[in-house]
């Protein structure tokens, strides 16, 4: 039984850290969504408008943030099925966000 608490505390560690941002690391320009899948797992929602979808993502910053439910919205961008951008939602300029679908002039 002494074993047993420890021996779940590290599970959930290991497991927690699965849901952090660090995972973007893994993500590049022209990858496809199974690679992007592949790398960030299922996303918390999709949207999509003609050749443009977003991917959307809660993770967390470090894996203290994911045990304490602390989150922030990560989006990945394709368009024609290749990741055009990600990162969070403020990481362009204005009116040129992740979180827009519309095809950019």
């Amino acid at each position: 039984m002494k074993l047993a608490l420890p021996s779940l505390l590290i599970v959930l560690v290991v497991l927690v850290g699965c849901a952090t941002a660090s995972k973007t690391n893994g993500l590049s320009l022209g990858m496809t969504k199974a690679q992007v899948l592949a790398v960030m797992g299922q996303p918390a929602s999709t949207a999509a408008d003609s050749d443009v979808e977003v991917l959307r993502y809660k993770l967390s910053a470090t894996g203290h943030d994911a045990f304490h439910h602390r989150t922030e919205e990560y989006f990945v961008r394709l368009v024609s099925g290749k990741v055009e951008r990600f990162g969070k939602a403020g990481d362009w300029e204005s009116g040129k966000g992740a979180t827009q679908i519309s095809k950019q002039k």
